[in-house]
C-alpha cells in the first residue's frame, strides 16, 4: 500500500513539470550520464524507450551509435515477460500494448551479457532501490542478476523529486549503482 501511495504522488508530481524544465533537465541528465559513460569500459548496453515523463535518451542514443556500441531495449511478451533485443534502427520501432516503442529485431541477449543496464523508474528509495509502475516486469527480468558475482552496472536517470528519503524497497527490488538527476549523481554501490 505504501508503494502505491508513493507511485500516485510521484505520477502527480511528474504532471506538474513544465516543458521547459523537462527539456533542460533531460539534456543535463543525459550529458552527465554520457560524461560518466566515457569512463566505463562496455560493449553492450540496455536502454529503454521513454514512457510518460521518463528521461528521454536522444543524446545518449546518438553518442552510443557514434561509439558503435550494441544497444538493446526491452520487449514485452505474453505472461508479462520482458526480454531484451537489439535496437537496429530507431526508424523500425513499433508501439506495444502500453504505447511503448519496441524493436522488432530477432536478436535477443541474456541479461548477464550486458555490461550497463539503464533502467527507468518512478522513484528510488534512500538505499537505491527502484520503484517502478508496479507491473514487476523489470524485477522478474533482472532478478537473477542480483545474485551474480559480476553483475552489470545498473544506472537510473531521473529527476531530483524522484529520489526519496524513505526506505520502501524490498529484497526483490532492483538496486541502482548510480542515479543521475538534473543536479546530482547519487551513488548506491
Amino acid at each position: 500500500m505504501v508503494k502505491n501511495n508513493i507511485r500516485k504522488s510521484l505520477l502527480e508530481q511528474g504532471l506538474t513539470l513544465s516543458e521547459k524544465f523537462i527539456l533542460s533537465s533531460n539534456n543535463q541528465i543525459q550529458e552527465k550520464f554520457l560524461e560518466y559513460l566515457s569512463t566505463v569500459e562496455f560493449k553492450k548496453i540496455l536502454l529503454y524507450s521513454p514512457y510518460k515523463n521518463e528521461i528521454k535518451l536522444d543524446l545518449v542514443l546518438k553518442k552510443l551509435n557514434e561509439m558503435q556500441k550494441e544497444i538493446f531495449i526491452p520487449k514485452v511478451f505474453p505472461n508479462n515477460e520482458l526480454k531484451f533485443n537489439l535496437l537496429e534502427s530507431c526508424n523500425q520501432l513499433i508501439k506495444n500494448k502500453y504505447n511503448i516503442l519496441e524493436s522488432q529485431s530477432n536478436l535477443f541477449v541474456k541479461v548477464k551479457m550486458i555490461n550497463v543496464l539503464v533502467v527507468p523508474f518512478l522513484g528510488v528509495d534512500a538505499n537505491g532501490k527502484r520503484l517502478g509502475y508496479g507491473g514487476g516486469y523489470y524485477d522478474r527480468a533482472l532478478g537473477n542478476i542480483l545474485s551474480e558475482n559480476k553483475k552489470p552496472l545498473i544506472i537510473g536517470l531521473g529527476y531530483d523529486h524522484q529520489i526519496l528519503k524513505e526506505n520502501f524497497g524490498e529484497s526483490h527490488d532492483l538496486k541502482y549503482d548510480k542515479v543521475f538527476t538534473e543536479t546530482n549523481i547519487h551513488n548506491f554501490s
